[in-house]
């Protein structure tokens, strides 16, 4: 019986994919253009090494391998991989356990944890702009919001009508 025909993917995939989730959402800086750059396996993988606060040591090999479900890693290092996107993850995000990187019942976190870096960096790099903008064309901006997403909540200071 295979993942597919069940509905619910292999343990190890599931790490996989909640894995690389966090790879895809955790925001390690903001370039100059307000773009989020993320971690790269190898970086991950240093600063699991590196961290004085546990004994692990991962390479970038066995990350990858994790991250493409090639590997299981022992508890160790699932845990030490949890411990360093938990370290990353923006304020008010959900924990990252390890428990939640190995389960494989309780999908409805990942959305609200996808969007969640995502949108703040994406906020935080339009608030950053914005701040630089004239009145004039900060009343501009809001009028824009406006347009595309009228009545999108509580209405925008500066906003006609």
């Amino acid at each position: 019986m295979d993942a597919s025909s069940e509905g619910a993917a292999p343990p190890e995939f599931a790490l996989a994919r909640r894995l690389n989730h966090l790879f895809n959402t955790t925001v390690k800086a903001v370039d100059k253009r307000g773009r989020p750059v993320r971690f790269s396996t190898p970086e991950v993988a240093a600063a699991i090494t590196e961290d004085p606060s546990h004994p692990i040591s991962i390479s970038r090999v066995t990350l990858w391998k994790v991250r493409e479900g090639k590997a299981n890693p022992t508890m160790e290092k699932v845990r030490a991989i949890a411990k360093f996107f938990d370290d990353h993850r923006p304020d008010g995000a959900p924990r990252v356990t390890a428990a939640w990187l190995l389960a494989e019942g309780d999908e409805p976190q990942i959305p609200v944890q996808q969007t969640l870096p995502e949108r703040a960096e994406q906020v935080r790099a339009i608030a950053m702009r914005a701040g630089r903008m004239s009145p004039e064309r900060l009343r501009m901006l809001v009028e824009m919001i406006e347009v595309i997403d009228p009545g999108g909540g509580e209405a925008l200071p500066g906003a006609g009508g």
